[in-house]
């Protein structure tokens, strides 16, 4: 099925649901848009559809149920807050993407890791806060470029750390 698009227009991207409006349209093939968090970035028309406004709204599914906002906004922090534990009961801080957000398909570089060390700081203060003894970084192996972010923030906290024998995650000594 073939769509055409106007500027302005509501859309959804069909991978992640995220939704977004077209802000100018780059010859037949490419869109360029902005998601609701104020995101842009350049998309193939192939990854979007219209979002139609008459159903895009709670009461065309009855009246059922209503989801508030509010709602989804606490099973967000939910998903992140989820504390996790080793064996040992150290707490762990898993830096992965895929489980800080859902949006991070079209993120650049740059935006992902200010995403991943900002969660880092809040979880390492929360640690600190709470006396905990040790705590478990897990960055990913990867080119090293979060690990690298990952110790200067533990540098500036003058804070004693190993890196793991396969360097995808850092144990920290508070």
């Amino acid at each position: 099925m073939i769509f055409s698009f106007k500027i302005g227009e509501k859309i959804i991207l069909k991978e992640d649901r995220t939704k977004a409006k077209i802000l100018l349209l780059i010859g037949d093939k490419k869109v360029k848009i902005e998601d609701e968090e104020g995101f842009i970035y350049i998309v193939n028309i192939s990854e979007i559809l219209p979002l139609d406004s008459e159903t895009d709204n709670p009461s065309s599914y009855g009246s059922s149920f209503n989801l508030k906002a509010e709602d989804e906004d606490v099973l967000k922090v939910i998903k992140s807050r989820k504390k996790k534990f080793d064996s040992r009961g150290r707490v762990k801080i898993d830096l992965h993407i895929e489980n800080l957000t859902n949006h991070h398909v079209h993120m650049q570089n740059s935006e992902i890791v200010k995403i991943q060390m900002d969660y880092c700081k809040i979880e390492l203060d929360l640690a600190l806060e709470k006396s905990k003894h040790s705590l478990e970084i897990i960055h990913g192996i990867g080119e090293g470029v979060l690990m690298e972010e990952v110790h200067k923030l533990l540098n500036l906290y003058n804070l004693k750390y190993y890196i793991s024998n396969d360097s995808g995650s850092t144990e920290v000594i508070l």
